[in-house]
């Protein structure tokens, strides 16, 4: 495969040359228009589900969607409708071997596991709504910081997961994979529901899709959500979202759709316990609080209670698609305006032993961005062409800083920085399908990265202490996927590509000890897919990934940096049956092994990398004429893990099972959803942290979690109306 990098940019050249250059065929030679809901190429928006409004008919020919990795899925709104909903990360979770779990409050972003990666809150998955990149550059709490909480569940239509760096049109941190959300234009009803559940939850929703006309759709959202959480220091976490879309159809082949989100939330914080501070949870030899003279921490207690935070997004964005027989053409523009403070305790009393190690961090920052692309489809003989050119800019400014707290009271500035960061992808990818039986991708990314810093607390009295100042960087990115049907039923992949994720622009501008602006990865892939029964398919993959630098967690500051080089090989293998119209199941696992490539003399496990993952369940929705029952039991399931290099401590696992029923008569409809219905003790996230606790003398090397939910069992009820 490492042969194939020189003559890539080459052999690109000249398809792109025979895609554009070669005049098209007369129509007896093109392909006839495919039957109706044909579906789209795999980058291309879906089909839409049978209750939103149809779309304007495409006629291209067109592969399956995912058809291009055993890796790669697409799930539809029917498959999401058959899943618990509850937060916006079950329905990341759809990603087969993704991972999002909860920590240190509700209203922060998850932290996600996905091919051997704990990739902290978003450092190493790339994440997208309508394509709208969601992941934040130099952010003041850890490079490539992804909330989701802006996002109201129901409204995502279908999911489409990449695995990998395998694919132009992906950028900044898409090295283990990307997900990208595509949210509805229409819906064929209206509704309100409510939902009220233990541990003070309580959420009110309302969905209206307004008839503005023949050529318009709309959808109009609102969400309140409250909860306190199980913890003895309550969460009281509060929120809302507003969504606002209305498209436009300009013709036949064209529309134009306009989309505002707006997102506010503001919680508290039980953070991460040490579990030495637990009766029974401490690791072998460390003393228990009574021999300080100290009770012992509750399970869900908390050491400092004024931990929590405070964020606002709002988004808009405008789009621009059409489509004729053998070219679409699409252009999207969006602006954000985001708002996030943060107080943490990481370490406790280790470096104040006096007022305590409070942190705030801050991040107030506008994103101005673009996504342009331009497709043509031409067939040659009984060859296939598809040349796609692309091109993608963003700019981030950006005002983050950090403040030693007490009490959330700022008792000394550490950090205030300005930082401004463009970014420009552009790419070609050929797409070529040269029989029935034998297809390949081949794709170059060339992506420009430029950043400059104002340390407004920068030393200026000693030289060679540069905190300010300008860098970038460029790098070429080639793409490779080779796809083969040997027989009906059997698809065989083979895939190799180069990926990156870009460094906080803060460590690229130092004088001394900088950190690279980008950090290349590189991906090997072998993969099957067989459906050996209707609506049966089975996957699997071998992969490896090599990443020239990992980001590692620093505790007490509550970020990452910059660490060496690591290797990530693994399987992961699949299922999913659509066994009838109502009825759906799905199982996935992977397996995976983290390294760091050099042993540094403390070990060279990744610390908190995923080893072995399990995601499986079944989901049901018949009809019996105005009665609709349905419902849903889901598992899944993490391994134990090294929690520190030399593997001496240990990250526990976890499994839990959710499960959710309802019925919905004519145009009402009730639900009961429970999460962990086995109420089992687990820990949600774990970290390898070195903290002092007020009455111990001297800090402590051990782990530190945020415990799971236990079984929390919540009610919904929703109104239906045209």
């Amino acid at each position: 495969m490492l042969l194939l990098v020189r003559p890539l940019p080459v052999l690109l050249v000249l398809l792109a040359g025979v895609g554009w250059v070669c005049p098209a065929h007369a129509d007896d030679q093109r392909s006839a228009p495919p039957p109706e809901n044909a579906p789209l190429p795999a980058n291309s928006p879906p089909a839409p589900p049978p209750h939103e409004h149809p779309a304007n008919e495409v006629i291209v020919r067109a592969d399956k969607q995912a058809s291009e990795a055993s890796s790669r899925v697409n799930v539809t709104r029917r498959d999401l409708e058959l899943r618990p909903r509850l937060r916006p990360g079950d329905i990341l979770e759809a990603t087969p071997g993704l991972f999002a779990v909860q920590h240190a409050g509700g209203g922060k972003a998850n932290q996600y596991f996905l091919r051997g990666f704990d990739a902290d809150h978003g450092t190493d998955i790339g994440f997208f709504v309508d394509g709208v990149p969601i992941n934040m550059v130099s952010h003041g709490h850890g490079q490539g910081y992804t909330d989701f909480h802006f996002l109201i569940p129901e409204l995502v239509v279908s999911l489409d997961a990449y695995k990998g760096p395998y694919y132009a049109h992906l950028g900044d941190f898409s090295t283990a994979g990307a997900v990208n959300l595509r949210l509805a234009e229409s819906f064929e009803e209206s509704y309100a529901s409510l939902q009220y559940g233990q541990f003070g939850i309580r959420r009110g929703l309302v969905v209206a899709s307004p008839r503005l006309g023949e050529n318009w759709r709309a959808v109009a959202a609102a969400e309140v959500f409250d909860d306190d959480g199980p913890f003895k220091n309550p969460e009281r976490l509060n929120r809302y979202n507003i969504y606002l879309r209305a498209t436009r159809d300009l013709d036949a082949g064209s529309k134009v759709s306009f989309t505002w989100m707006s997102y506010g939330s503001k919680w508290r914080g039980s953070g991460q316990i040490p579990a030495r501070a637990v009766c029974g949870e401490g690791e072998p030899g460390s003393p228990p609080p009574s021999a300080h003279g100290q009770p012992c921490l509750d399970h869900f207690g908390f050491v400092d209670p004024t931990e929590g935070g405070a964020t606002q997004r709002h988004l808009a964005s405008l789009s621009y698609s059409a489509v004729s027989r053998d070219a679409e053409l699409s252009a999207m523009f969006y602006a954000v305006s985001y708002r996030f403070n943060l107080y943490s305790n990481f370490t406790f009393f280790a470096r104040d032993p006096a007022n305590g190690d409070e942190i705030e961090q801050s991040d107030n920052r506008t994103i101005l961005g673009g996504d342009f692309r331009l497709r043509r489809h031409l067939h040659v003989g009984r060859a296939r062409f598809t040349t796609t050119l692309g091109a993608q800019v963003r700019r981030d400014d950006i005002d983050n800083a950090l403040f030693y707290d007490r009490a959330q009271e700022r008792l000394q500035p550490v950090i205030n920085a300005r930082v401004s960061e463009s970014q420009i992808g552009v790419y070609v990818e050929e797409d070529v399908r040269l029989t029935d039986s034998l297809r390949f991708l081949a794709g170059l990314r060339g992506q420009r990265i430029d950043v400059g810093v104002e340390d407004r607390n920068e030393n200026l009295a000693t030289l060679g202490t540069r905190t300010s100042g300008t860098q970038g960087a460029n790098r070429l990115l080639p793409k490779l996927l080779w796809i083969v049907t040997p027989t009906s039923g059997l698809d065989l992949f083979a895939g190799y590509g180069h990926g990156f994720h870009s460094n906080d622009a803060r460590g690229a501008v130092l004088s001394k000890d900088a950190v690279r602006l980008i950090t290349p990865a590189v991906g090997y892939e072998l993969g099957l897919r067989i459906s050996p029964l209707k609506d049966l398919q089975l996957n699997a993959a071998l992969f490896l990934l090599d990443l020239d630098s990992e980001l590692v967690w620093l505790g007490d500051e509550g970020t990452t940096e910059a660490s060496e080089r690591t290797r990530r090989y693994g399987v992961e293998v699949g299922a999913r049956y659509r066994i009838a119209n109502w009825l759906y199941a799905d199982v996935d696992a992977t397996f995976t092994r983290a390294r760091f490539r050099a042993n540094a003399g403390n070990g060279n496990a990744v610390a908190l990398a995923p080893t072995r993952t399990l995601t499986g369940g079944i989901g049901a929705r018949p009809t019996f004429g105005d009665w609709t029952p349905f419902g849903a039991l889901r598992i899944k399931s993490l391994a134990d893990r090294p929690a520190i290099e030399d593997e001496s401590l240990t990250a526990q696992g976890f499994t839990i099972v959710d499960a959710n029923a309802g019925v919905r008569y004519r145009s009402v409809e009730a639900g009961l959803d429970v999460q962990n219905v086995f109420d089992v003790r687990w820990r949600e996230v774990n970290f390898a942290s070195t903290t002092r606790l007020s009455y111990e003398p001297a800090p402590v090397t051990g782990i530190h979690y945020s415990p799971g939910w236990p079984r929390t069992v919540i009610a919904r009820a929703t109104l239906y109306w045209p």
